[in-house]
């Protein structure tokens, strides 16, 4: 009956931490492929992001297809970032734990190529961005003072680290429809993947189970992405120094293959140890909702100064599992603990004639989207940045911009700051 109770206990803990997803702090598990947004273009994000009305280098290929019709010379453009992200995170009344992690990955890279014509412009882009970035490491330590989890009363020693992003592979065009309007499209072939591994140790140092010592959990969750789909794109100038811009994303099946492995290993008060492993796979997908955006950009100080802003919804509550990841998930999950989201974007760029250079700050403001934890502050950053052309051929950017947030569930608190850095080259001739 003994060694019974203990396998049962075993198994509880297994199912308890599989549910979870992450064992402390954590009622339902937020998404990973759904937010995140990370950012495109050293100039783009010098100005915040800010781009849909400006729209005049390879990245417009992502953020507004219509914007291509105003290139006007052959582009090939390639850019690096680099992020840094810290986490703090404590228990209320407890210690706090740091985690740190920092990666140099490919942004975006691709060419334009634009065709002769008698009036207006056209021309297609084809290339790679890199929207998505999941790489985040998070530490708790200390006596988890909860009272509902299987945790609770133990001294928990748990690091959760995710690595990986999502790419689009994209086609699109860009063609002047008329001497004011511009209208353009893409197709977009998303591909990515993510890898979250769970180490977790707790130890019953207030004895408050009559057998158990300590247990460690450990688990891993690899995923692949890909999807199909595509934007359209529309730039009208209203005026001389006026430019209106709009995008509408389609959704897109992300199809994700799992495959995920647990171990559990419990130490008795008496010795004994008890070691249970089980590992599968899942298919499914993830259906993603419409994108709506619009922008304005105006030029001031004779075209030296550009102001620019941009707004983004996305109502996430439209977002569906199929077939549903799990049996715990519910059909109405992402409508339950997922809210609608509106990007703020905002930038300024002067240029300097002279020179050739080009100085730029900005406003990124990222909503997170998932509800199920208490959001203290919102995810929000400050940009600055630089360019400057060389014998009106070569362009270098480079922009700076930095976030952070903080987010609390049940009794535990997570502070998090994100340093990231953009540089780009583009060739025009």
């Amino acid at each position: 009956m003994r060694k019974l109770m203990r396998t049962t206990v075993v198994f509880a803990m297994m199912f308890t931490c599989f549910v979870l997803g992450s064992s402390v702090g954590i009622a339902q598990v937020e998404e990973i492929a759904i937010g995140n947004t990370f950012g495109l273009g050293a100039r783009t994000m010098g100005m915040g992001g800010a781009f849909l009305a400006v729209a005049d280098d390879f990245t417009t290929l992502y953020w507004n297809p219509a914007g291509l019709a105003q290139i006007r010379k052959f582009e090939l453009y390639g850019s690096l970032s680099h992020s840094e992200r810290s986490a703090e995170t404590g228990f209320i009344r407890g210690r706090t734990a740091e985690a740190n992690g920092s990666k140099t990955r490919p942004n975006s890279m691709g060419l334009v190529y634009p065709l002769y014509v008698t009036r207006g412009g056209f021309a297609f882009a084809l290339g790679y961005n890199r929207p998505q970035n999941f790489d985040s490491e998070i530490a708790i330590r200390g006596v988890d003072p909860s009272s509902d989890s299987v945790f609770s009363g133990l001294d928990v020693d748990e690091t959760t680290a995710n690595n990986g992003g999502i790419g689009i592979w994209s086609l699109g065009a860009g063609v002047f429809i008329s001497d004011s309007i511009l209208l353009g499209g893409s197709i977009d072939f998303w591909h990515g993947s993510s890898f979250n591994e769970l180490n977790s140790a707790a130890d019953d140092i207030n004895n408050i189970d009559a057998d158990i010592d300590n247990f460690i959990f450990h688990d891993t969750v690899d995923r692949e992405y890909s999807g199909l789909s595509g934007r359209i794109g529309v730039l009208a100038f209203a005026g001389e120094n006026v430019t209106l811009g709009g995008t509408v994303t389609l959704p897109v099946d992300l199809e994700v293959s799992e495959v995920w492995e647990q171990q559990t290993t419990v130490r008795f008060d008496d010795g004994d140890e008890s070691f249970e492993s089980e590992a599968g796979s899942l298919l499914f997908d993830i259906e993603r909702p419409f994108e709506f955006g619009g922008g304005v950009a105006i030029k001031l100080l004779e075209k030296r100064l550009t102001l620019a802003g941009d707004v983004q919804f996305t109502d996430w509550t439209q977002t569906e599992y199929n077939p549903l990841p799990a049996e715990d998930v519910s059909e109405n999950n992402f409508d339950r603990f997922y809210d609608s989201t509106i990007q703020i974007r905002a930038g300024a760029e002067y240029r300097i004639p002279a020179i050739e250079t080009s100085i730029r700050v900005g406003y990124f403001l990222d909503p997170i989207p998932f509800q199920d934890k208490e959001i203290d502050n919102n995810r929000d950053f400050l940009t600055i940045g630089i360019g400057k052309i060389f014998d009106e051929i070569i362009k270098f950017d480079i922009a700076y911009m930095r976030g952070s947030w903080e987010q609390s569930s049940n009794s535990l608190t997570e502070n998090q700051t994100s340093n990231r850095v953009f540089a780009s080259v583009g060739y025009r001739y």
